[in-house]
């Protein structure tokens, strides 16, 4: 009889692996292969960024002569009186052509007012006691003169030319009010852009 079972087989014992001397040389040898490798890989990246280390370094170089240079010219640069004269002498040319050019812009515009727009105006403002005599009409300027039975007349008739399209906005930059030998009240009107 039997008092012992063995339940453990062989099979399941564990089994003894032993590295052979030629597994462990090929592992050895791809070792190496690879550190060599890596190792000439890193050293030819580490020559490439020398050398483009030693290109910028000498251009750097090179652009800090050119900025010593041209600092010691600009420091040694004078200026010329005759070319800031000739400067100075082109911004006033420039600033006469430009006041021209708007003058000419100006009177485009009034142009396209038109006397025509003046006429109307003054017509349909018409004030009873008061005439015109002359009208001067100037570029951006008009003067009015006439005559007046009494003198609160004029102001009505101005308040009444500052309603219309060719008045509005401008203001009257001389007034004069006085009698002549006939004693007729005369008045001059003007304004002046």
């Amino acid at each position: 009889m039997k008092n012992r079972v063995n339940l453990y087989h062989s099979s399941f014992h564990p089994k003894l692996q032993l590295l052979t001397l030629s597994s462990v040389v090929v592992s050895w040898v791809f070792v190496a292969l690879f550190c060599s490798l890596l190792y000439f890989y890193i050293e030819t990246e580490q020559q490439a960024l020398k050398a483009e280390i030693a290109v910028l370094e000498t251009e750097r170089r090179q652009q800090q002569l050119l900025i010593n240079e041209l600092n010691s010219v600009l420091e040694n640069m004078k200026v010329d009186p005759k070319l800031l004269k000739e400067v100075e002498e082109k911004q006033q040319l420039i600033r006469l052509k430009e006041r021209v050019l708007n003058q000419l812009a100006g009177q485009e515009n009034l142009k396209s007012i038109g006397f025509s727009k003046l006429m109307l105006d003054l017509a349909s403002r018409n004030q009873g006691g008061l005439w015109l005599t002359h009208i001067n009409l100037n570029g951006g300027s008009v003067m009015l003169k006439g005559v007046a039975t009494d003198s609160a007349f004029v102001p009505k008739w101005i308040g009444s030319l500052g309603q219309t399209d060719y008045f509005k906005g401008q203001e009257f930059s001389d007034t004069r009010l006085y009698r002549d030998s006939e004693e007729q009240l005369n008045f001059v009107i003007s304004t002046n852009k």
